[in-house]
């Protein structure tokens, strides 16, 4: 999309969104009740909801557990937006525009901006993240990377995704979801615990800029505070985003790129984690397609791109 075009939605949706709350197989509950939503339906049998595109949730031990009290009965959308398994991780959403159309640092389809959406750290992870890292510029921290899409007005960015869409098509395409903090903290860590091998005297700050907690702090902070989020930030971000599309932007088509062909289309040099664009949507229930989005198609740049590719491929959730 066009920035102005992407500032005219922010302005309309409000660029602080509001809390976040998700735990492990939050997903499942969410698509399930897309799946009756789509049927136009507020109640379902389970034995119907086996047999829509997410009916594989039913194998995972969470969401078996979770709708056995309704036997093979009826159950409500309002009863599958009900189930919390356990305390939820809270995060704040907030949106952001990305890109100036330069494809090649963008790393954009087409040669237009993102929306992205950010996954922001709340009140309880910052408590002990100030507290073990204390970080010497607090305003954006050892961890986070302003080269990327990440929150510069007072959030600190666990994750984002970034979009791109057409709502004259009824299209979104998930462009990337990825995260900084987690990464980084974790390879500050280590670096410093290969070092401190050979003197035990190193501190933080002799391999990391900006941390000012001591090497024990940094090891609490990582191995306990971010292990949580380290098992639950893709899961999250793409569930997050889902609902974003599905429910703020009333898109029911929504695309995500396959390994080979996103890096083709958006010219990427390096190999982002595959497991992001193979596990993560497989996991979804998204399925691999050769239909090209048409909003991509309609632009003469993409076009020749995907007309360059011998056999592009996408995956596809249709809610």
């Amino acid at each position: 999309m066009k920035p102005k075009d992407i500032k005219e939605i922010i302005t309309c949706l409000g660029e602080e969104r509001r809390l976040f709350y998700y735990h492990k197989d939050r997903y499942c509950f969410d698509l399930l009740r897309y799946a009756m939503d789509k049927n136009k339906r507020q109640t379902c049998k389970l034995s119907q909801l086996k047999q829509s595109q997410f009916g594989h949730f039913f194998a995972k031990k969470t969401v078996k557990e979770a709708l056995s009290v309704y036997g093979q009965g009826e159950i409500s959308q309002e009863q599958l937006t009900s189930c919390w398994l356990e305390k939820p991780f809270i995060f704040a959403l907030t949106l952001a525009c990305w890109g100036d159309g330069d494809r090649g640092w963008d790393q954009t389809s087409r040669n237009q901006s993102n929306l992205v959406l950010q996954i922001n750290f709340t009140g309880e992870h910052l408590e002990k993240y100030y507290s073990l890292i204390k970080p010497t510029c607090r305003d954006e921290g050892p961890f986070a990377s302003d080269i990327h899409p990440i929150n510069t007005k007072g959030r600190h960015t666990m994750a984002w995704v970034r979009l791109d869409f057409d709502l004259d098509t009824n299209e979104a395409l998930i462009e990337e979801v990825q995260n900084d903090w987690l990464r980084d903290a974790y390879s500050a860590y280590q670096r410093l615990k290969a070092k401190r091998k050979n003197n035990p005297s190193l501190q933080p700050s002799d391999v990391w800029y900006d941390i000012g907690g001591d090497y024990e702090e940094l090891s609490c902070y990582v191995e306990t505070c971010l292990q949580p989020y380290q098992h639950i930030w893709a899961e999250a971000s793409l569930a997050a985003a889902i609902q974003f599309i599905k429910e703020e932007l009333g898109i029911t088509q929504i695309y995500f790129h396959t390994d080979e062909t996103g890096k083709k289309i958006k010219d990427i040099a390096h190999n982002p984690p595959r497991s992001i664009y193979t596990k993560l949507p497989k996991q979804f229930g998204f399925k691999q397609t050769s239909e090209v989005p048409a909003f991509l198609y309609q632009d003469k740049v993409a076009r020749r791109y995907i007309k360059a590719i011998p056999q592009p491929r996408w995956l596809v959730m249709r809610l």
